[in-house]
């Protein structure tokens, strides 16, 4: 929305007539704005504040890209059927490629997988066992709807579980049920609220 100021010139000659300054809403024209001098208004310094927007948990980004990189695929008609690889004709087709590229630049899915990368080599060990707790939650929930997922190793960090990981609960030997994907199921977010205490 855009609103009009207007600004008399006041210091004009005699006659002279008005100008109307045009700018958007909640803004003044810099030339309009009253000279505070070096120190601001009362001799206090004027200075520039950014206020940081509040951080996403890394998790939390993490399922919401892989949900958007979903919605994508399903708006274009494709199924996802698992990551290039050049031994498997499905998943190496070059329509189904250009697809995975523009819903993965869409949805951010590949930092969002990068900073909860991240956010898991930075835990500290207090965390990790919260991480963990939760973790054999989650897995309990995944496993009563038919997932088979590996009992979990822990890692060098003592982490149970990683993206994108090499250790026993890495995402990589996650199993689905008949007809379900990593990437398709709802089960991955609704157990993660569970083991979150985010429903019952």
């Amino acid at each position: 929305m855009v609103a009009a100021l207007l600004a008399s010139n006041c210091g004009g000659a005699s006659g002279q007539s008005a100008s109307a300054t045009y700018v958007p809403a909640g803004q003044i024209p810099k030339a309009d704005l009253p000279d505070l001098g070096p120190h601001g208004a009362g001799g206090i310094k004027a200075t520039s504040a950014t206020i940081p927007l509040a951080k996403q948990n890394p998790t939390t980004a993490l399922f919401s890209a892989v949900a958007t990189f979903q919605s994508c695929l399903t708006g274009r008609g494709v199924t996802f059927v698992g990551a290039p690889n050049p031994k498997d004709p499905s998943t190496n087709n070059p329509t189904y490629l250009k697809n995975l590229v523009a819903c993965a630049a869409q949805s951010h899915i590949l930092q969002a997988l990068k900073s909860e990368q991240t956010a898991q080599d930075n835990l500290t060990a207090a965390q990790v066992k919260t991480e963990n707790k939760d973790y054999l939650k989650w897995r309990t929930c995944m496993t009563a709807r038919g997932w088979r997922i590996p009992t979990p190793t822990p890692d060098s960090k003592g982490l149970l579980f990683s993206f994108g990981g090499t250790g026993g609960g890495s995402s990589e030997q996650m199993t689905p049920p008949p007809g379900q994907s990593l990437i398709s199921s709802p089960d991955l977010q609704e157990c993660a609220a569970k083991a979150q205490g985010q429903s019952s």
